[in-house]
Formats: C-alpha cells, sequence, structure tokens
C-alpha cells in the first residue's frame, strides 16, 4: 500500500514537472530558436528514400508496436518465463505514461511546426511527443525483458544497442517528418524514463518479474570424521 501510495506521488511529481518544463520551452524565444534551427536541418536534408525511411521508423513508437509488446511479455508469461506481474505492471507503465503525455499535451498546447512540413498526418499538441514516449517505453521494456530472460553478456549488450538506437530513430523520424519540433522529442523520451524508473524503483525491486531459474545447491550432510591418536 506504502509503496502504491509513492508510486501515484512520484507519477504526479513526473507530470507536473514535465508541465513545468513545457510552459518553459513554450515562452522561451531562446529554445523556439533552437528547435527551428533543428527543424530548417531535418528538412534540408530530406531525401526520398530517407523520407520513405522515416515513415517506416516512425510507426515503432505507434500504438500498434506497444500492442505488439504486450502480446510478447504475455507470450512469455504464459510460457512461465515471466510471473503474472509482468504484463501488470507493464499495463500500469503503459498507462501513466499515456496519461501523463496526454494531459500535458492539452494542458501546455504547443503548436506543431507549420504545416506545409509535413509529410505524415498528426493531431493534437506537439509538446511531449507521444511517439518518442511509445518508443521508450517499449524499447526500454524489450531491453529489460532480455535482461530478465536471458544471462549472456553479448546478447544483454546488444539488446541495450538496439533499443536506443531505435528510441533515437523514432525521435529523429519525429522531426524529419515535420510533425514535431526538437525538445517536445526529448521531453517524450524522458518523461517516460523517468516514470519507469520510478516504477522500477517501488515496484520492480519488490515483486519477482522472471521465474526463478537458479541452480539448486546441495549440501553434504557427510560431516568429516575426526580421528585421535591411540
Amino acid at each position: 500500500m506504502v509503496r502504491s501510495c509513492l508510486l501515484v506521488l512520484g507519477w504526479v511529481g513526473i507530470t507536473a514537472a514535465l508541465f513545468g518544463v513545457g510552459e518553459l520551452v513554450v515562452h522561451s524565444h531562446a529554445i523556439a530558436a533552437f528547435d527551428r534551427h533543428v527543424t530548417t536541418l531535418a528538412v534540408g536534408h530530406r531525401t526520398p528514400a530517407l523520407d520513405t525511411t522515416m515513415r517506416l521508423v516512425t510507426w515503432l513508437g505507434s500504438w500498434v508496436t506497444v500492442a505488439v509488446a504486450g502480446g510478447v511479455v504475455l507470450v512469455l508469461t504464459v510460457t512461465r518465463r515471466l510471473t503474472v506481474a509482468a504484463p501488470v505492471l507493464l499495463a500500469v507503465a503503459w498507462a501513466g505514461e499515456v496519461v501523463a503525455v496526454n494531459l500535458v499535451k492539452h494542458a501546455v498546447g504547443r503548436p506543431r511546426p507549420p504545416r506545409e512540413l509535413w509529410l505524415v498526418t498528426a493531431r493534437g499538441a506537439s509538446f511531449p511527443s507521444g511517439h518518442a514516449a511509445n518508443a521508450t517505453l517499449v524499447f526500454a521494456t524489450a531491453a529489460v525483458v532480455v535482461f530478465l530472460v536471458d544471462r549472456r553478456r553479448p546478447v544483454r549488450a546488444v539488446a541495450v544497442a538496439l533499443a536506443c538506437l531505435a528510441i533515437v530513430a523514432v525521435g529523429y523520424s519525429r522531426v524529419e517528418l515535420g510533425v514535431h519540433w526538437a525538445t517536445d522529442v526529448v521531453a517524450g523520451g524522458l518523461v517516460t524514463l523517468a516514470w519507469l524508473a520510478a516504477l522500477a524503483g517501488l515496484i520492480g525491486k519488490a515483486v519477482p518479474l522472471a521465474v526463478g531459474r537458479g541452480r539448486v545447491r546441495v549440501r553434504s550432510t557427510v560431516q568429516p570424521t575426526m580421528t585421535t591418536s591411540p
């Protein structure tokens, strides 16, 4: 109960901090100039091949990928690689991320880049990026799942590298496609990481997520005998 209350308070604090950052971003001329500069660079380096690639990459931050991740976690739970707590925790993580992002979107109301720059359709306000938040949730979760089910260091290293690459790629795709500012993307990723860290710290350590596969150690019951000299 105490952990649950602390988690709710943590979510409120993270959401409030995101709102504060959003207000700062909207009213800062320096940040606005930075965002325009980054967008100009990204748009200026567009090519037909890159545009097509980014249209595909940006799907990695959609709800479809979240659904796929949830399906994979459910399969691992049914096959007894993960405990029932794993899909529950993923659902809580996703719900917290979605609610926080959408609340701040409506509260801050930051306009998106000019519509003539858009290469894909987009709805709602700009800050923070929901695609960046979703991608961070999905691929951070994927890396954690790999850590839970596979102890090989090379596999874990590859999982972390691919997760980081996917998160960055999705973030860049939102800027290159002209539907988000750079700070929207950074905020979406960081707030999700903060939320996942809060979940891991308050709940993850207290609830086992992987089915134990440790080795059973058998202790010898034979006691050493002592010999005495006659």
